[in-house]
């Protein structure tokens, strides 16, 4: 599996991208040579079995790097992967053939890429404040970025549903081929200042986050 990008990250954090072109079979394949044994969920879409395979064995190959090949992936009731190590923090993507994840010692983490296209565009106004609507006028990169920043974002929380527009908030940011600008996640119970990075490629944007391992609750 030829990475696209291996990228260590600051305090044993490791993110990597694949374009992931091998069969759903291959892919099984190569996830029972890293894991064998691993149960595998019966899907109806072979689309969502080649996501669901194709993820883990990206991030079974970070966790490797990182020396830990005992850390195996559960996954929660909302759907999201959790390490059965707790001292170990996961999060994955995928968006065409293209998959993302991140693996992290030491933080929380979140990651989101997105392929460019016209569906963000024509769905900005139901996840966007009129801020960030203001903020994005004219750029669609910026628009694909907010979203994939708000679903970074919404990963990192994980505790349970957030409003879009309501919950996630970001800040303006001066477009670039990379970079950082903020994010807050506010509830009426939670209260968190995140820094989002990013990176825009022709193809698709991508962000992650690497979040305090403690966070800050409001009362």
């Amino acid at each position: 599996m030829p990475l696209h990008l291996l990228k260590p990250l600051p305090s044993g954090s490791l993110l990597g991208l694949w374009r992931a072109e091998e069969t759903v079979e291959q892919l099984q394949a190569q996830l029972l040579s890293l894991r064998p044994g691993h149960q595998i969920p019966a899907f109806k879409a072979e689309s969502r079995t080649h996501e669901w395979l194709a993820a883990r064995v990206l991030a079974y190959t970070l966790l490797d790097q990182l020396q830990a090949p005992s850390v195996t992936l559960e996954t929660l009731e909302t759907g999201e992967p959790v390490c059965s190590d707790q001292r170990w923090q996961v999060s994955l993507t995928h968006s065409g053939a293209w998959v993302g994840a991140l693996v992290s010692s030491s933080h929380k983490v979140g990651i989101d890429l997105e392929l460019k296209g016209e569906k963000v565009p024509k769905l900005a106004h139901r996840f966007l404040n009129e801020n960030e609507l203001a903020s994005a006028a004219g750029h669609p990169d910026k628009l694909h970025l907010y979203w994939s920043a708000k679903e970074t974002l919404y990963k990192v929380y994980r505790q349970k549903k957030l409003f879009f527009r309501e919950n996630l908030v970001l800040e303006n940011f001066a477009l670039q081929p990379a970079g950082t600008f903020g994010g807050q996640i506010s509830t009426p119970d939670f209260a968190q200042q995140y820094q989002i990075h990013y990176e825009n490629y022709p193809e698709y944007v991508l962000t992650y986050v690497l979040a305090p391992a403690q966070v800050t609750l409001e009362p």
